[in-house]
């Protein structure tokens, strides 16, 4: 492709933010599918129009204008932009659909500003609340972007806030408070009408020099500065977008590689969030995105793992075109097994760890058989955290090795198993066997985390963690290793602080079901063990914290044991 002449291909102006909603509205402006969706917060709003009001530039922005005729063929596809934002319903942006206007521009650099914009001065924000459920429609109250108009303009630091906006669900007073919503701002033509309002509404001086603050940052200061692409190819457009976009921290890596798929594959976009929002929702949620999305498709197909342009060639995206529907299943079939295991996003210490087992499963291996084994694997190679550092070169060998499998034996009776990657060896001489030092480090180096839930779940296969809501309890309750009730109890002050600090370990703990967990808060840790055996307590050790050392150390030699026969490891390493 040619060297870029940015004056032949880009033109410089200006507008007014009034002008820019105004062409929002018309569907002039629209989003081409190498965008991403919108991210920003409440917050990230408010500031923008503090920035706004304050007279401050709020960076430059890039448009791509092309014709009718271009726009509607089957290279490119455009979205609206996002009116009435909701974090659970309608965080995505629709397709437009046919191009009818003669001309439209597509927003290359900006989408989060002008979306931001769009959504305060025509629609609302939903944002859910902290500690509510996502199923709960009270937890996602709609919201308006105000200004208080009563507020005193701060002249403090520079980063500090200046004005004061908020999101609220409606426009009543406070004491000291006089709350305007912003989307009316457009409805004001002229400095005549501003002048009426604030007599009818009794508006004071600052009152009064905030609203107009307000409008002229709105609808007359030409604050909109944007460059406006004007060729028709693909390829130069592409390569400005990148080129742009790679100088700061608008975009990550991925999503500037996403932006090369969505250009030969228009529906990428829309086929990846609807697996996304479908993986995502499922057990008690996950958090995979676009970057594992794109390393699974290049790991199952078997071309190159690195996120590098040259990995999406043309060819190689057709490819994950023609298996998209194998590749999604597989991700589903995954997720699924990991709700099945107890996984969620509050559990997973390696997203990368998932992706052989989906490898597996795209092979049609079979899943069924191999559920105690691929479980193994899966936490072992967190536990080791094998897919830290150097996880391309951990994929890289995993894919080998299951490739290899594939040669091996017919996909109808494949059965996975973790000897498969015991000659793998990783940098820093790591591998996948586990020993006596891996089994030592989870009982002493951890503290009720993700890999004393794995190890859990490891030891009480019994459990049916994908179908009822389990807690990590304490056997011995937290709050009884209070130092002045251990110090009733006539515990020395050595023994209190190595209790303190093994309350919290594996050999305190256990996966106990939701619902018994709030019912055995209220009961005595005596009375309850009445009634209940929980697996792995010593026997003939007394249920009195008085003797939690002798607890602890019994229950880890139980679970220790019981370890060593679930991993492999000699009767040598067992405790006697």
């Amino acid at each position: 492709m040619r060297d870029i002449v940015w004056s032949d291909a880009m033109k410089y102006d200006q507008i007014t933010v009034s002008q820019a909603i105004e062409k929002i509205r018309e569907r002039h402006y629209v989003l081409p599918a190498i965008q991403r969706k919108f991210v920003w917060d409440d917050k990230k709003i408010i500031r923008l129009f503090d920035s706004l009001v304050r007279g401050y530039p709020i960076g430059t922005f890039l448009f791509w204008e092309l014709e009718k005729k271009v726009a509607n063929s089957d290279e490119y596809k455009f979205y609206d932009f996002i009116k009435g934002y909701h974090q659970r319903d309608n965080y995505l942006h629709n397709d437009t659909g046919t191009v009818m206007r003669e001309t439209i521009t597509a927003v290359l650099d900006g989408q989060q500003r002008l979306t931001s914009l769009y959504i305060a001065l025509q629609g609302s924000l939903a944002i859910k609340k902290p500690n509510r459920r996502w199923n709960n429609d009270s937890a996602f109250p709609k919201k308006e972007l105000y200004m208080n108009l009563t507020f005193t303009p701060t002249t403090g630091e520079e980063d500090d806030m200046k004005y004061d906006f908020e999101f609220r669900d409606n426009g009543e007073e406070e004491e000291g408070k006089k709350w305007y919503k912003i989307k009316d701002v457009l409805k004001i033509k002229n400095v005549a009408e501003i002048t009426s309002y604030a007599l009818k509404q009794q508006l004071n001086a600052v009152e009064s020099e905030n609203l107009s603050h307000l409008w002229q940052a709105i609808c007359t200061n030409s604050i909109i500065n944007y460059y406006q692409v004007t060729s028709n190819s693909m390829d130069e457009v592409l390569d400005i977008f990148v080129r742009v976009n790679s100088g700061g921290q608008v975009l990550s890596k991925s999503d500037l590689l996403f932006s090369t798929i969505v250009s030969v594959w228009g529906d990428a976009r829309d086929k990846i969030d609807d697996l996304l929002e479908k993986i995502n929702k499922k057990g008690n949620r996950f958090a995979f995105n676009n970057d594992f999305i794109m390393r699974t498709c290049l790991y199952l197909l078997d071309f190159s793992i690195a996120l590098k342009l040259k990995s999406f060639k043309k060819k190689n995206i057709e490819t994950v075109k023609k298996n998209w529907e194998n590749i999604s299943k597989a991700i589903e079939d995954t997720v699924d097994l990991l709700v099945e295991f107890g996984f969620c996003s509050e559990n997973i210490t390696s997203y990368n760890a998932i992706i052989p087992i989906i490898y597996f499963a795209f092979k049609e291996g079979n899943i069924k058989s191999s559920k105690d084994e691929l479980r193994k694997y899966f936490i072992i190679a967190q536990l080791k955290k094998l897919f830290g550092a150097a996880s391309n070169s951990t994929l890289e060998h995993t894919r080998k090795n299951l490739r290899q499998s594939d040669d091996d034996r017919s996909l109808t009776s494949k059965i996975f198993t973790l000897s498969q990657f015991n000659k793998i060896k990783l940098t820093g001489d790591r591998n996948f066997s586990f020993g006596r030092e891996d089994l030592e480090n989870v009982f002493e180096e951890n503290e009720k985390n993700a890999y004393t839930f794995m190890m859990l779940s490891l030891l009480q296969p019994e459990l049916k963690l994908g179908q009822i809501e389990f807690h990590q309890d304490h056997m011995h309750p937290f709050s009884a290793f209070n130092k002045t009730n251990l110090e009733k109890l006539g515990v020395n002050a050595t023994d209190i602080e190595n209790w303190q600090r093994n309350r919290n370990k594996l050999t305190n703990l256990q996966l106990l079901e939701g619902r018994e967990n709030i019912s055995k808060k209220a009961t005595s840790p005596k009375d309850w063990l009445k009634q209940n055996k929980p697996k792995y307590f010593p026997k003939n050790v007394s249920d009195n914290i008085e003797n939690f050392n002798l607890f602890a150390k019994e229950r880890k030699k139980l679970m220790w044991n019981k370890a060593c026969e679930i991993f492999g490891l000699p009767e040598s390493d067992k405790i006697q």
